[in-house]
């Protein structure tokens, strides 16, 4: 049987696309949330789920850390994928005309320097780029745009009103592959941690001295604010080089005593990035 990809969205979206790429084989699923994408996967409704978690321009993808914050789901793999948004409108639509443009708010951000060259128009934050495309094509006026993928204007018979509109020519996504087994997909060389610490004077850099001292390579380090707590912390890390599960562990139990609660989300393989 062929394994199963979850994905937040619809055919046309960046995220569809990435899945395709990581599992030509396979059926990929979408859905419409984050969480409902994870959730096929601990439902057994699914292989695998893919998530969007960090973009070269825009930074991280909070949402998915919050769900790894709070699911039983393992990082098994990554995977890279260039994106290229662009403005797509119904056809006979100019871009002169448009007064609307939806979008995912990541989407938005990226192409943050095109839509301030635009006037007298609103932008509306959308659940997904290709889902923002599909409406647009659902309601069928001239006056309403979608960021999204020249995928979904095929998909959904849409023109390019412009076309590459992202800020950075070199605009990427890392997408994590997420299963109820932590078995890697391949040889792993690269580890994902997140941790939050105690409320004291050096606990921060305490753990992240024991990183260093079990001869680990921090790659990444992102910190957001924890929504049950004032002025507190949530860390993400990643780790690259020779990796096994044993050696990530004693790390962080050389670290735990300065943390309230620290946890390895996966061992996995490191992604090559894209031309």
């Amino acid at each position: 049987m062929p394994q199963v990809i979850a994905y937040p969205g619809t055919a046309g979206s960046f995220s569809c696309a990435a899945a395709q790429e990581a599992f030509p084989e396979g059926v990929c699923v979408g859905y419409p949330t984050f969480p409902e994408a994870a959730q096929a996967v601990i439902d057994g409704q699914a292989d695998f789920a893919l998530l969007p978690v960090e973009n070269s321009f825009a930074g991280a993808v909070l949402p998915t850390y919050s769900l790894l914050e709070k699911l039983p789901l393992h990082i098994v793999g990554e995977t890279m994928k260039p994106v290229r948004h662009n403005l797509l409108g119904v056809p006979g639509a100019t871009l002169g005309g448009i007064r609307q443009i939806a979008s995912h708010p990541q989407a938005i951000a990226q192409c943050d320097v095109f839509l301030q060259t635009l006037t007298g128009v609103q932008i509306i934050p959308s659940a997904n780029t290709a889902i923002s495309a599909r409406d647009v094509a659902q309601r069928g006026d001239p006056a309403c745009a979608a960021i999204a993928s020249s995928e979904a204007a095929r998909e959904y018979g849409l023109d390019i009103l412009a076309a590459n509109i992202q800020t950075s020519s070199l605009n990427t996504t890392r997408f994590f592959i997420l299963s109820m087994d932590d078995t890697p997909l391949a040889a792993p060389g690269k580890a994902t941690v997140i941790f939050t610490v105690n409320n004291e004077v050096g606990a921060l850099v305490q753990v992240l001295s024991s990183f260093a001292a079990s001869g680990l390579n921090m790659s990444r380090i992102e910190s957001r604010p924890l929504p049950d707590t004032t002025f507190q912390y949530f860390f993400s890390a990643d780790f690259e080089g020779d990796m096994d599960a044993a050696h990530l562990i004693r790390a962080m139990d050389a670290a735990r005593p300065y943390t309230c609660e620290i946890r390895l989300l996966g061992v996995y393989p490191k992604a090559v990035k894209p031309l």
